[in-house]
Parts: C-alpha cells; sequence; structure tokens
C-alpha cells in the first residue's frame, strides 16, 4: 500500500520537524547560563512542553495528510493533545543531572533525543489510531536494512499479522513504543508485497520468534527478548553483542 518513496515521503517530512525543532531547542539552551543549573533545569521544564505543543501537531498534521493520500477518501483524525507535563519534567530533572557535572552538554544531548521522540509521537499516533480504526493493516518500518534490537522485535510484532493471526499489529501493547533517536515510522500495509523492501519484516520475525524460543519462558518480557537478539544475530543489528570465544 505504501511505496519506499511514499514511506520516505512521510520520514523525510517527520525529519524536518525534528531538525526544526532540534535547531530551536539548542538555540535556547544555547543561551541560558550554565553556571546556573537550577535555572537552566527550570528553564527546560518550562519550554519543551511548549515544543511539543508547537511541534508535534504539525507531525500530526503531515501523518493525517500521508494516511489521506494513501487511503483516498478516509478522514483521518489529527491525534495530537497537549504534552505530557509531568513526564517532560521527569526526564528535564533526570537530564539536568549533568548540568552539575564539567559536561552540561550531555544534558542537551538527551534533551534532543527525548524531544525528537515526543515530537514525531503524534505523527505515530496519528496513523495507528486512524488505521485500528478503519480496520487497515500497519506495521513498524525501520530505517534502512538494519536497526536496533528493540526496534526489530516491535517491527517484527506489527508485521505478525502477515504470517501468525494471533500476534496482530492492531493488538499489539508494545505497537507504540519508541525510544529516543527512533526513526522508525508505521505505514499502511495490506499484505507482505505492500512492505516496502529497504526492510526484511519476514526475516525479522523469524529472528524474533527463535529468540523468544531461546528464553525458555513462555511469557518473556521484551528485555529478555531483546538480549537473546543481540547475542543470537549480532550481525544484522546496530547494537548486536559479538561474544568472545575462548
Amino acid at each position: 500500500m505504501a511505496s519506499r518513496e511514499e514511506a520516505d515521503r512521510l520520514r523525510e517530512a517527520n525529519k524536518e520537524l525534528v531538525f526544526l525543532v532540534t535547531e530551536e531547542l539548542e538555540s535556547i539552551f544555547y543561551a541560558l547560563n550554565l553556571s546556573r543549573p537550577e535555572q537552566v533545569r527550570d528553564s527546560m521544564i518550562e519550554l519543551l512542553p511548549l515544543l511539543v505543543d508547537k511541534y508535534g501537531p504539525l507531525a500530526a498534521a503531515a501523518s493525517a495528510d500521508w494516511y489521506r493520500q494513501m487511503m483516498p477518501g478516509s478522514r483521518p483524525e489529527h491525534i495530537a493533545g497537549p504534552a505530557n507535563r509531568e513526564q517532560i519534567a521527569a526526564t528535564v530533572r533526570w537530564a539536568a543531572g549533568d548540568l552539575f557535572t564539567d559536561n552540561p552538554f550531555a544534558t542537551l544531548q538527551k534533551l534532543t533525543a527525548s524531544l525528537g521522540k515526543w515530537t514525531r509521537q503524534p505523527g505515530r499516533d496519528t496513523i495507528q489510531i486512524n488505521a485500528n480504526r478503519d480496520k487497515v493493516g500497519w506495521a513498524r518500518q525501520p530505517t534502512g536494512a538494519t536497526t536496533c534490537a528493540f526496534c526489530l522485535t516491535l517491527a517484527s510484532r506489527s508485521a505478525a499479522w502477515l504470517y501468525n493471526s494471533k500476534e496482530t499489529a492492531l493488538h499489539s501493547k508494545d505497537g507504540g513504543k519508541y525510544h529516543g533517536e527512533c526513526d522508525c515510522q508505521p505505514i499502511l500495509v495490506r499484505g507482505a508485497n505492500d512492505l516496502p523492501d529497504n526492510f526484511d519484516h519476514q526475516g525479522a520475525y523469524v529472528a524474533y520468534t527463535k529468540a523468544r524460543e531461546s528464553t525458555g519462558s513462555a511469557n518473556p518480557s521484551i528485555d529478555e527478548i531483546t538480549a537473546a537478539l543481540r547475542r543470537m544475530y549480532p550481525d544484522i543489528l546496530t547494537d548486536g553483542v559479538h561474544e568472545l570465544s575462548h
């Protein structure tokens, strides 16, 4: 349903929004007095929700426009509520620990990653929630041929309805989870032939299934599965673990 070019078009729109919000965050951060870490922390707590409220709806609108092009005649909702101020404040307080060290710019790096995720999320939600409402299949699409173990796990789960009717994107509790700096996005699909060819969803599903089985648990956690994936398939992951032979 979505070609590689169509998926890339949405990805580029989100990439541009993340670039803009990052640029704005950096200009604010560098204008602050880093010798007053408490003030910097409090300023970030106040300002980050404003940035999310500014750019998040733009991501939702871009995804709604894309969805409408993929589904002619559809009337997708823009899924973009107000920023979660408690979550943002907690993240800022965690990242602000570096303001009290000799590397305060580590705080900016952490906040940049989180801000990118919060900016993209309304767009991701717009596609996933509207697809679920319209009973349209969707799959999580990583960028490039390789990705991290976490994203491979969720990408394989999201496309699992193509291979295993018991585990579907429409009911995956983890389907909407993304980490900082993650550039995965949901795309609309009806079957295996609809998946763009720049990521092997079926191969990812096979790897995920074998890693899950290797844990020996009937209901392993995502941490257990990703740990197994890193050891079993280090060459296809960006965070694979190569065990040293003795």
